[in-house]
């Protein structure tokens, strides 16, 4: 770095700590693959509210999600954890079980008050404690209820429609929950505040209101009812961004926008509903951050990133807890990199997958590794694991992961899989360690 470059940033970063912390606006959606935004190059949707945080803060272009499931991958979110250590590794649903394998086969009726799972070290505790104000609006899917650290409380757990009543002669839901935020920001806009607002669009079935669709009228854009649906979420943004505005509350606040996992379009094996598959179109997701004086403007990070990062991120931001020591999270803040330009791969990035239905029906554990290059697939299966091998991509030469160099290229494949089992002794996942040696002998 030049010296010049060296002192902006130290003097930027010394002013960070001498300012007041910032508001936090968390949005999220649900199911958002990164081609629906602008922002990641493709020119024929319209999210300019998105496009215009893209372009005024950071576009991480190489954000994972640890999980490409809803439940594990918000839970990751606020705990700066990966699935195999706060252990909710399905989506649960409070009174009944669920239908598929990646859910509960047994309701779960408060994960925050289950044994099983690690889950009150976690952000929005924090936040709350430190004195913001907070709320939770929109899609939980963490449990039936407020776990008690959010002053604002209006939220489901999942699996609710997307028209408050009939179909387009109602209200749609996604605009109800911004006019809920925005009453929230008006209200609390003299002291520090923290807003997680949660979509559950464009999550089908996608039928966002009629005038999203016009933007796409004559593009002949496939899936075109989902890109609308984002559309209207673009048009929400911007209605939050309005409200900070009118109020001066936008340089003043720490904006986040991602969503927990995309989707596909493509019958890949352990999927029935587009996700909980580690293929770049579901596990690489959209990360927007905007933080004037904080973070720098009109940046494109290149090097990769998780969900777990979030958590210590967002908290060294706000300067809610003193330091969070080395081993009490997997996640790491992103603020010192960031300040000081440095845009390079750190290590590798781990996604652990429990498919929604079996290979040649038989289910598995999954841990995938990718680096700036490889992409190394490895899955324990129920029946024989022996006779299934892993797969390998070289995503420069091979972006869609057509072509699996599992066999064709071994010394790839050992180097990863060693990468793999130190990942998993260092994070105590036994998995990982396990898969690891399997491959690389």
């Amino acid at each position: 770095m030049r010296r010049r470059d060296f002192l902006a940033t130290t003097a930027a970063a010394a002013l960070a700590q001498t300012e007041p912390a910032p508001n936090i606006v968390f949005l999220i959606f649900d199911k958002c693959r990164t081609d629906a935004l602008g922002a990641y190059g493709r020119k024929d949707v319209h999210t300019p509210n998105l496009d215009w945080i893209a372009s005024t803060g950071v576009r991480f272009n190489n954000c994972f999600t640890p999980q490409a499931l809803c439940g594990p991958a918000r839970a990751s979110i606020l705990t700066g954890l990966y699935p195999h250590a706060h252990g909710l590794r399905r989506n649960v649903y409070p009174f009944r079980a669920g239908a598929l394998n990646s859910n509960y086969p047994d309701p779960v009726v408060d994960p925050f008050r289950d044994s099983r799972f690690r889950l009150w070290e976690n952000f929005p505790f924090y936040l709350h404690n430190a004195g913001y104000e907070a709320a939770h609006i929109g899609k939980w899917h963490l449990g039936p209820g407020n776990p008690g650290f959010f002053d604002t409380w209006k939220s489901f757990n999942s699996t609710l429609t997307h028209w408050i009543g009939e179909p387009h002669q109602s209200d749609y839901r996604p605009d109800v929950h911004t006019t809920q935020a925005i009453d929230f920001l008006e209200r609390h806009a003299h002291r520090r505040f923290f807003l997680y607002l949660s979509f559950y669009a464009p999550h089908e079935p996608d039928d966002p209101p009629q005038q999203f669709r016009e933007y796409y009228r004559g593009k002949n854009v496939e899936h075109e009812a989902y890109y609308a649906s984002v559309s209207n979420l673009d048009w929400n943004v911007g209605r939050v961004l309005d409200t900070l505005r009118k109020r001066n509350l936008l340089d003043r606040t720490l904006l986040l926008v991602t969503t927990e996992h995309g989707r596909t379009w493509r019958d890949r094996p352990g999927t029935s509903e587009g996700l909980c598959v580690p293929y770049e179109e579901v596990s690489r997701i959209p990360l927007l951050m905007r933080c004037p004086g904080l973070l720098p403007a009109g940046a494109v990070w290149q090097s990769g990133v998780s969900l777990v990062d979030l958590m210590p991120t967002i908290l060294e931001a706000t300067r809610a807890v003193p330091t969070i020591r080395g081993g009490q999270i997997h996640g790491r803040s992103l603020l010192p990199d960031l300040r000081a330009g440095r845009d390079r791969w750190r290590g590798p990035i781990l996604m652990q997958n429990i498919p929604q239905r079996g290979i040649d029906g038989s289910y598995y554990d999954e841990r995938a590794l990718r680096t700036e290059r490889w992409k190394l697939i490895l899955r324990k299966f129920d029946v024989r694991p022996e006779v299934r091998p892993g797969e390998l991509y070289d995503l420069p030469a091979d972006p869609e992961e057509n072509r699996n160099l599992y066999g064709a290229n071994r010394a790839a494949v050992r180097e990863l899989a060693g990468a793999l089992r130190l990942w998993g002794e260092e994070h105590q996942d036994q998995l990982s360690v396990e898969l690891g040696r399997w491959a690389g002998s």
